[in-house]
């Protein structure tokens, strides 16, 4: 926590970059871009990564010791991601999600990572992901990549994303996050706008839509989906950019706010592109330039703001009761190790690495 602000972390991934897990020649490409994102979002020296000690299999302890020990963050909301295009385990295995719940129960959401859009076997996936390991929610993406063709993957495509999301429904599921704004590879931009979006919040209400890395690009069309009470804004990627781009974090944060979205908007730092440490420093000091409240019509960034992006929203979105959780966690193993104070950036990881050498 920081003060008494509960943290959830809506998106962190067990990223697996090793060559060994590339599915085609192109991953190498998507790799550097990978690399070169995590010296985009790191400003703090004290939080870059060697090459050496980013391109690999990070381990599901990695990705929690390092959440949990080393920031504030309170809860993980680990993503799978089906991106068998250009790895083979989808580049961050759901399973990881599982290594992590099965250590923290109460601190730890599940995404379970699927692709309705090719052939038949989403169709068991989804029942494996519900009924046998129960996710929290899906999570989908925009297109694939085919030997150099971009294969759009829309939600609102009536005989792919359709079903698909009834499906999810039937069997309980309340939230599908789908991953926008960043195109993936050598492909074309357009599937990773927002252009499906909108049919399918109001076809489905009763399901919730996150729409992943909001505020990156497509923002003026993003925010028109605020009008939708069942989309929700998780800023993956986008909040390290407080560090570099303070600026233009400021000014998609006043859009999203200013469009009435301030509610449904969610912290996902990312990990492991970039540490969190210095990014949540960041935004409990950030004060909203004059010049965007006066511009967008918002009010000053206030700590009840602060409180319900850092985690009341994630909660909400999920049914999770605050003070029953932060009473599950007063005095679990990981509240007491945060009581003796946080380590240093990227300590846990690197002295297995080193003891492993």
């Amino acid at each position: 926590m920081i003060g008494d602000i509960i943290v959830v972390d809506g998106t962190a991934h067990g990223y697996n970059w090793a060559p060994s897990n590339w599915a085609i020649p192109v991953a190498a490409s998507t790799t550097a871009a990978g690399w070169g994102l995590h010296h985009l979002l790191t400003t703090d020296p004290a939080c870059f990564l060697t090459e050496e000690e980013y391109v690999r299999d990070w381990p599901a302890e990695d990705v929690s010791d390092t959440l949990f020990f080393e920031t504030a963050t309170d809860v993980i909301c680990h993503h799978g991601t089906p991106i068998f295009d250009f790895y083979k385990d989808g580049h961050s295995d759901t399973a990881k999600g599982f290594e992590i719940r099965e250590r923290y129960p109460n601190r730890t959401i599940v995404y379970g990572a699927i692709n309705p859009f090719l052939g038949d076997r989403w169709k068991d996936d989804i029942e494996y992901l519900v009924e046998e390991q129960k996710v929290d929610g899906l999570k989908v993406y925009a297109a694939r990549y085919e030997e150099g063709r971009t294969i759009a993957q829309r939600l609102d495509d009536p005989e792919l994303g359709y079903p698909f999301i009834q499906r999810a429904l039937e069997l309980g599921v309340k939230v599908i996050a789908t991953h926008k704004g960043i195109p993936f590879g050598p492909v074309r931009s357009e599937p990773y706008g927002v252009s499906d979006v909108p049919e399918v919040l109001a076809v489905f209400p009763e399901m919730n839509f996150e729409v992943v890395h909001s505020g990156w690009a497509f923002v003026e069309d993003t925010t028109f989906l605020a009008f939708f009470q069942n989309c929700w804004f998780n800023l993956e990627t986008c909040f390290p950019l407080i560090g570099r781009q303070p600026r233009r974090f400021a000014e998609f944060l006043a859009a999203l706010i200013g469009s009435g979205g301030a509610d449904r908007i969610i912290y996902a730092s990312g990990m492991t592109a970039a540490h969190p440490k210095p990014v949540l420093k960041a935004f409990m000091d950030l004060e909203m330039p004059e010049d965007l409240i006066e511009g967008f019509g918002i009010p000053p960034l206030s700590t009840e703001l602060k409180r319900g992006i850092l985690g009341e929203n994630f909660l909400r979105l999920h049914g999770i009761d605050s003070a029953a959780l932060r009473a599950k966690i007063a005095d679990d193993d990981v509240a007491k190790r945060k009581a003796e104070g946080l380590a240093e950036p990227w300590s846990h990881m690197r002295g297995r690495l080193n003891a492993a050498s």
